[in-house]
């Protein structure tokens, strides 16, 4: 020791990241509490609102490394709550109700198109537009499987809600694959606009069928109601997604499907384990809160119009896919009108696809980034507004949030 300055805090105090991650945490936790009891709105905004506040108010202190440092907390969230949503879609479901599958197809085509189209109507680049029309056709999954859970929320429109943001999902991310081997042959890489996609599509699927296959291997001699248990589904979902960056593939596509093949290896319909949400509550926190933080003032002016109109078209057509189709899969024209509401949420899926293409080509993914950053901001706020309103619309929510 050389002195008592060893001993005590030198002045002034500079706190360090983990101070301002804690201390946003914190203030996203009192956000999401004052939006249940007095705003009736779902915490998951106030989350959305305390990082978009953070990200604009702490642009000293939210540097490149800081938000780099979030990716892999996005990445967990996200691959926890791709898994859960692949397990819960029934491939049984689909094929006795296929016009939900229509449904879905229609609305996610819809959604593309229209957003691709009018995008390079009003200036967009061709490249830009296709793919920001892609990645509208997302719905977060992360967010659906937050709200269920924060509203209790139990019934047709519910379920099938959970079907198609997994669907939405699959859908986003293949066109997402297609439009960057597209993208490839713009910049002249002729061998990669071919292999790539391919290898990106098959090599998902088989990556997913061994770990699906595998994994409930694994899990089914062990005792499903001993809480310890979910830990191998969450060491699971952690191996295969380091797997997916190891090896370069579609973290989406892979971790949704895996899900699929773990479901459907069972006879017997299983519970899904509660502590698998729980495990995820707290990175599905830090997920919504680090979308806010890269957004600056110049991707506003730079993507903010552009992000406005995809916001408009994206629900249009969404709205209007499911009210056209919907009524064949069982659904009164009032539950349609919910579902195509409920769709809206657009959250870490959305900002991982246009991520993964920023760092392939930054000169189509600086504008690409600006509008998907201004999307996130709205519909982070606006999608789970709309979500929870049209569950409640539809009668499906078996509690009023925690609200008074």
């Amino acid at each position: 020791m050389n002195g008592l300055s060893q001993l005590f805090p030198s002045l002034p105090l500079a706190p360090g990241g983990l101070f301002w991650v804690g201390l946003a945490l914190v203030g996203a936790g009192l956000a999401g509490e004052v939006c249940r009891m007095y705003l009736r709105l779902p915490r998951i905004v106030g989350y959305a609102a305390t990082g978009l506040a953070a990200g604009m108010l702490g642009r000293g202190i939210v540097d490149e490394d800081m938000i780099a440092q979030t990716r892999i907390l996005i990445d967990m969230a996200l691959a926890l709550a791709l898994f859960e949503l692949g397990h819960r879609l029934s491939l049984t479901w689909l094929r006795a109700n296929r016009w939900l599958l229509f449904t879905s197809a229609f609305e996610s085509l819809l959604t593309w198109g229209l957003v691709a189209a009018v995008l390079q109507w009003i200036g967009v680049s061709p490249a830009v537009a296709i793919l920001a029309g892609g990645i509208a056709v997302s719905t977060s999954p992360t967010i659906v499987l937050q709200l269920k859970n924060e509203l209790r929320a139990e019934g047709q429109v519910t379920e099938r809600l959970l079907a198609m943001a997994a669907l939405n999902s699959i859908y986003a991310a293949a066109i997402v694959q297609v439009a960057t081997g597209w993208l490839h042959s713009e910049y002249g890489n002729l061998g990669a606009a071919l292999l790539h996609p391919l290898y990106l599509l098959v090599g998902s699927c088989l990556l997913a069928w061994g770990v699906g296959k595998l994994g409930h291997a694994i899990y089914a001699r062990m005792e499903t109601d001993d809480h310890y248990s979910f830990l191998v589904l969450v060491g699971l979902v952690l191996f295969t997604l380091a797997l997916t960056r190891l090896l370069k593939l579609s973290m989406p596509l892979t971790l949704l499907l895996a899900g699929v093949v773990f479901k459907h290896q069972d006879s017997q319909p299983r519970v899904w384990p509660a502590h698998f949400g729980s495990a995820g509550s707290l990175l599905i926190i830090v997920m919504v809160v680090s979308l806010g933080l890269p957004l600056t003032a110049h991707d506003w002016a730079i993507g903010g119009g552009a992000a406005c109109v995809l916001v408009l078209l994206r629900h249009i057509a969404k709205l209007v896919g499911v009210v056209s189709l919907g009524s064949f899969s069982g659904l009164s024209m009032k539950q349609c009108v919910a579902l195509g509401l409920a769709l809206a949420p657009m959250s870490g899926l959305a900002y991982l696809l246009m991520s993964d293409i920023a760092l392939l080509y930054p000169a189509t993914g600086e504008p690409l980034a600006a509008i998907i950053l201004c999307t996130l901001a709205i519909e982070q706020l606006l999608g789970p507004t709309l979500a929870g309103w049209a569950l409640r619309y539809a009668g499906e929510v078996r509690s009023n949030g925690g609200g008074r």
